[in-house]
């Protein structure tokens, strides 16, 4: 039950109703300390005038924050003023209302077979025009496309809108001017959100696009992405990404500058600066790749206003065949595309790229009426359910920090970290910091997107703030994972109660032994009966002689001594 003082409910706005939101329907409260780490939102609504909403930040804290009138939803809480929590980017779920499931079933019967024949057909004819344009061409991408395949590029990218008309792309509404490729060589697009890009791509004139070499390698895909004489990354490479980069710089300035390559002029270029999908409830940190140009970019806005979002494909969630289905199934589905000005940086911009990113990001969150967070594509693996994320890639990060671990340290290091911590001032906030907090703790710079990083994979939850107990257990568990040193983990996270939640185990080894967040928990409810005995189990006993030994086909194989699972466990509500 949550108790919420009504005197300073009263005091805020007279005859108010409590309404509460859990949007985060996946986490699991060991105790009280728990709840502490992972604020929820309150929403509390007017009867009359006013609207605000009310974050649980703390134990006996509520902050209160007014909201603009109307409907109550996601994305008003979302624009709060002051309001930080937005939630996982990378996770997707969609809910349909009872009322509209039968009217789902009944399109999927009559309508939806009829809308993907017809986009088959488009598709097709796109595809064998893509062929024919491309046929004894050179692939090096180093010449503009001219004369008659320029023409067929065009009808391309016509066919390709006549195929998502057929599925219901009935309406696309544009706002602004597109400017001419000497004024901005370069179009910044976001958010990127799904496959169905490929309509406000080809509404804009398809021109040549940023992205990663392994597209072309999709079916049908790859050969319609060669029109735009495409500039590739291969992730896989470390040497890629700077050779795209410059690639990238050399075209650009051909576009600003006018010049032309066998009599015809490059076309502008398209960066989807996320470099991922997200469910578009913010905009995430921006590849820094557009801005070292040092060149004017365009931002265009792109949204979807429908009553269900069908169009975002994330890592994690609803899949995106279902989701197609359900798009296809629709009567219509709308999409605005806006053209802002053109940004043309300043001189600290042209010297610091991801200052130029931030600032282009923010002009696009305003139009876009959404927050911005500091998340990066590589997080997604760590921060979704049935993402793994590598050790390695996490001291890589230390070390760029110059944080890294000597071979001489020892578990007496980590002790004295404990003993120093327990003490500090943390201790009262049950260590759980912000990322102000994190990086004043360890004395570095606010703009290190390293520092961000590390945050970030500890944030595995979303909620902007991480546990420093899990900080510094993780940068010791390279060397020690002794039952010794998982025995003390265990006594960094013991509370008065003794127990060990569900959520503290998933702290300890999640990414010590790089499991998943749901491999974790089911190991977990495997072991429960470890915790759920009313006496206090002790290490002689047979089970705890037997070690954990986890199944290769879904977890790495590796053992939990037996003293690491002693304590006894509550009902977790």
């Amino acid at each position: 039950s949550i108790s919420v003082d009504k005197t300073r409910v009263n005091n805020y706005c007279k005859e108010a109703s409590l309404h509460i939101y859990f949007f985060v329907k996946t986490f699991t409260f060991g105790n009280d300390v728990e709840i502490v780490h992972r604020p929820f939102v309150c929403v509390l609504l007017e009867t009359r005038n006013v609207q605000c909403v009310a974050v649980f930040t703390s134990q006996s804290s509520i902050d209160f924050f007014k909201l603009p009138k109307g409907k109550m939803n996601r994305s008003s809480i979302s624009t709060a003023d002051n309001m930080q929590w937005t939630g996982n980017p990378f996770e997707h779920f969609v809910s349909i209302a009872p009322k509209d499931r039968l009217k789902y079933a009944f399109m999927s019967i009559v309508l939806a077979p009829i809308r993907i024949a017809l986009a088959g057909i488009m598709f097709g004819m796109a595809y064998m025009a893509a062929i024919i344009t491309l046929f004894t061409l050179d692939t090096s991408f180093e010449h503009p496309l001219n004369g008659w395949r320029q023409m067929s590029k065009d009808i391309v990218a016509q066919l390709v809108i006549m195929s998502h008309f057929m599925m219901g792309f009935h309406r696309v509404k544009v706002k602004g001017r597109r400017a001419l490729p000497t004024e901005a060589p370069i179009l910044v697009i976001a958010p990127h959100s799904s496959f169905f890009d490929t309509l406000p791509f080809c509404c804009i004139g398809a021109p040549s696009v940023v992205g990663k070499k392994s597209l072309m390698k999709i079916p049908f895909f790859g050969k319609l992405l060669s029109l735009t004489k495409p500039i590739l990354v291969d992730r896989n490479e470390k040497g890629s990404r700077s050779s795209a980069a410059h690639e990238l710089k050399q075209r650009a300035n051909l576009v600003f500058n006018g010049a032309k390559n066998n009599g015809m002029q490059w076309p502008q270029i398209a960066i989807f600066p996320e470099g991922t999908c997200t469910n578009r409830s913010q905009l995430i940190s921006f590849k820094p790749g557009a801005f070292m140009t040092q060149l004017p970019v365009q931002p265009v806005c792109l949204r979807w206003p429908n009553k269900y979002d069908f169009i975002s494909w994330t890592w994690e969630g609803t899949a995106p065949l279902k989701l197609f289905w359900l798009s296809v199934c629709q009567l219509q589905t709308n999409l605005e595309i806006e053209f802002l000005p053109v940004y043309v940086p300043n001189e600290a911009e042209k010297g610091d790229a991801n200052l130029y990113a931030r600032n282009v990001r923010a002009v696009m969150a305003r139009c876009l009426q959404i927050p911005t967070d500091d998340y990066y594509v590589e997080d997604a693996r760590f921060l979704t359910l049935h993402g793994k994320g590598k050790l390695e890639e996490f001291f890589d990060l230390l070390n760029r920090l110059n944080l890294s671990l000597s071979l001489d340290e020892d578990l007496h290091s980590l002790i004295a970290v404990w003993n120093y911590l327990r003490h500090s001032e943390f201790s009262a906030k049950h260590f759980a910091v912000t990322y102000n907090e994190f990086q004043s703790y360890l004395h570095f710079p606010k703009d290190q997107i390293s520092l961000r990083r590390v945050f970030n994979i500890m944030d595995w939850q979303c909620c902007r703030r991480i546990d420093l107990r899990e900080f510094w257990l993780v940068c010791f568990s390279k060397k020690y994972t002794s039952p010794i040193y998982l025995d003390y983990c265990q006594k960094m996270f013991s509370t008065t109660v003794e127990c060990l939640s569900e959520v503290d185990f998933v702290k300890i080894v999640r990414l010590p032994y790089e499991l998943s967040v749901a491999e974790a928990r089911q190991l977990y409810q495997k072991r429960k009966r470890f915790f759920s005995s009313q006496e206090r189990i002790s290490s002689s006993d047979d089970d705890f002689q037997k070690p954990m030994i986890v199944e290769r086909k879904k977890f790495s194989s590796f053992n939990f001594p037996p003293i690491f699972l002693r304590r006894r466990c509550i009902e977790v509500y």
